[in-house]
């Protein structure tokens, strides 16, 4: 039986991530997690974007179907996209519920609704994560001694038997 299937194996990428804002300034740290915040609502929006243009119907816009006004599909798209992983969800773009749907099956936007799920999921994961290395951060800070030189010394002789 091999003997390391239980050893840990962490993601180098991540655990090289997560070392390095221990030890960098807290301006770099905030500066990557607001980075990586919108290049996941990018991701999703393009997505939403994808689903919406498939199936305008699933994504509401201020009471109409995705894709209605041309001009501001992927702003729409964005804006659900950052409401939904932020899980704000102002209510002007959603996902279609049970009253929106007129002549489909509520199984139809089952996909759009699996991926906003999916997005407000790594959304909480990603607050937890950040909280947890901001956590950390601080922690560090506050537990170094406070030490004040001087510059006389002390020295204190005593006999040793040996």
């Amino acid at each position: 039986m091999d003997a390391e299937w239980n050893l840990y194996k962490p993601s180098k990428p991540l655990a090289r991530y997560i070392n390095w804002t221990f030890y960098t300034g807290f301006t770099k740290v905030f500066t990557s997690f607001l980075l990586i915040f919108i290049v996941l609502c990018l991701a999703f929006a393009g997505l939403f974007m994808l689903c919406g243009n498939a199936q305008p119907e699933c994504i509401i816009v201020s009471g109409e179907h995705f894709g209605t006004n041309q001009n501001t599909k992927f702003g729409d798209a964005f804006a659900l996209s950052w409401t939904t992983f932020t899980t704000v969800g102002y209510g002007n773009v959603y996902t279609a519920t049970g009253s929106d749907y007129v002549e489909r099956e509520t199984e139809h936007c089952s996909g759009v609704v699996f991926l906003s799920t999916l997005e407000a999921f790594m959304g909480l994961l990603y607050a937890g994560m950040c909280a947890a290395i901001l956590f950390g951060k601080v922690n560090r800070v506050q537990s170094h001694a406070h030490l004040t030189f001087a510059n006389a010394v002390c020295l204190q002789y005593e006999d040793v038997e040996l």
